[in-house]
């Protein structure tokens, strides 16, 4: 890259006044500017020329040969937009150093303020244009990064089954900021060339900037009773439909209508700042007090940004923006992030209560609350089962072992018991001591019959046996299937006494087992 900043001149009064740019040029009338460079020799061919001059209008010729002529009649830009606008002309490999002539239009009063011009190969006055627009190139690669982030979080949350949206309304706004400064910045607008689509995304992404924010408000705890954020929301919505009804029957253009969303912003950002301060003072919560800095901080840019936009209609306006929402998002996912922590170590202690609530602490099989919660569910879908084994299981003669051995030694039967069963069962359903001596198991779905099943019972309880354990275990079982053998279906109470009516007649009783049985 090299400045061409020697060697341009204007005709005036028919005097050939010599310029160096960057300059500001008066003419003596309303007439527009065209200016001459006759500082490139044929070693320029090919090259590409770039500078800032879409305010003017500005067209680039080589003799008779129009090489770019600034054209946003497609897309109209105000001044603003304008001036961020790069005009670049490559010129031809025929190019033998004649004088290469810039009109600029006479769009506003006699003074024309010319910047540089820069010549190079194409890929150098690309990088060139990356260069100006590091700031904003940098911004969109926090904010991607970050939006991956807040994705990744939002998805391990729901994975956890924590209930939190927020993460999510980060994620949607960084990607519509992503969108908005991108397809905003000069670099997007070269490279998309006078085609209008790259600036009707910056302008939709701008519109409905602020939709994920509102989300994100309207999901805070304290803000969820709240209709004025809706009513926000379908604002911003409406008035990206009425912009686009008026534009597409050509009533007024997006730049001509822009004011309507940077009052709405305005507005909507007092609004919300004085319900954030409301809520905050009546429950002083100090996630709400974070939130309310953050927001003043975004909302701080945003003034500042339309100060410079509107007032002293500085073409970098949106920099002091594009900041305070990087410092803004990362407020908030530093209060998300401890609010997260918070929770997860709630829902973990809570887990963990309910595991101990439904676990016995001896044997670690699921106890009594578990087997009948279970129970309850299977009875609301009970007809899709084919197959629903249900093993009343007891262990014979514990008293005598507690008697004679005392109750470490009936504990210690009972913990190798569970194992056992765990082990014949485990990896087929849900296994569960009773309590005392009684255990059971139900296997859904199970491809073995009942025999099968007492048969890997029994393989079990003979390995522990004969690799010279202490104290033998004989256990009693009683196995009943959800369906008879015509393949009707049970109810669950028929289908629990008919395994308990099993497991007392496998223990070898011949008296009446409806006297004395325990009560399942």
């Amino acid at each position: 890259m090299s400045e061409v900043s020697e060697g341009w001149y204007y005709i005036q009064d028919g005097q050939k006044i010599p310029v160096t740019l960057s300059a500001s040029i008066t003419l003596d009338s309303d007439e527009d500017l065209v200016l001459y460079c006759d500082g490139l020799t044929a070693e320029n061919a090919e090259q590409v020329l770039t500078t800032r001059g879409a305010v003017y209008r500005l067209k680039i010729s080589v003799g008779s040969e129009t090489l770019y002529q600034y054209d946003d009649a497609a897309f109209p830009r105000n001044a603003q937009m304008a001036s961020k606008v790069n005009c670049t002309a490559q010129l031809p490999s025929s190019y033998d150093g004649e004088a290469v002539s810039f009109t600029y239009e006479n769009t506003d009063g006699r003074t024309f303020h010319i910047k540089e011009v820069y010549a190079g190969t194409p890929l150098n006055v690309f990088f060139y244009h990356c260069s100006k627009d590091a700031v904003t190139l940098l911004t969109v690669f926090v904010m991607a990064i970050l939006a991956v982030i807040t994705i990744g979080i939002s998805l391990y949350l729901k994975y956890m089954h924590v209930q939190e949206k927020r993460f999510s309304d980060i994620a949607w706004f960084l990607l519509f900021c992503v969108c908005w400064f991108l397809t905003d910045s000069s670099l997007a607008q070269i490279l998309g060339g006078s085609s209008p689509v790259i600036r009707y995304i910056s302008f939709y992404a701008f519109m409905l900037l602020a939709v994920p924010m509102l989300h994100f408000i309207k999901n805070t705890e304290s803000m969820k009773n709240c209709p004025v954020i809706d009513v926000i929301i379908w604002l911003f919505y409406g008035n990206a439909i009425l912009q686009s009804i008026l534009n597409y029957f050509g009533i007024f253009d997006f730049v001509d209508m822009l004011f309507l969303t940077h009052l709405l912003l305005f507005g909507g950002s007092g609004v919300l700042m004085v319900l954030l301060i409301s809520a905050y003072k009546k429950d002083k919560n100090r996630e709400l007090f974070s939130i309310l800095i953050s927001f003043a901080v975004v909302a701080g840019g945003g003034v500042i940004s339309l100060i410079l936009y509107w007032l002293l209609k500085i073409s970098h306006y949106e920099t002091f923006f594009e900041l305070g929402i990087v410092v803004f998002i990362v407020l908030l996912i530093r209060i998300l992030v401890v609010t997260m922590v918070q929770n997860l170590k709630f829902k973990t202690e809570t887990m963990v209560y309910q595991r101990l609530a439904k676990e016995d602490s001896m044997t670690g099989l699921e106890n009594r609350r578990a087997f009948d919660e279970l129970l309850e569910k299977l009875e609301k879908n009970l007809s899709s089962y084919q197959n629903l084994y249900l093993i009343f299981m007891d262990l014979n003669q514990l008293k005598i072992i507690n008697d004679t051995h005392e109750h470490h030694a009936g504990d210690e039967v009972i913990i190798a018991t569970a194992r056992c069963i765990e082990k014949a069962f485990g990896s087929m359903g849900t296994c569960f001591r009773l309590g005392g001596d009684e255990f059971c198991a139900v296997l859904p779905n199970s491809a073995l019959s009942g025999h099968q099943l007492s048969a890997r019972l029994d393989e079990e309880i003979r390995l522990y046996n004969s690799i010279g354990s202490k104290y033998q275990i004989s256990l009693s079982r009683g196995i009943s299937n959800i369906r008879d053998n015509s393949g009707n279906l049970k109810t669950v109470s028929d289908w629990k006494q008919e395994a308990d009516l099993n497991m007392y007649h496998n223990k070898g009783w011949t008296k009446n087992t409806e006297l004395g049985r325990t009560k399942r």
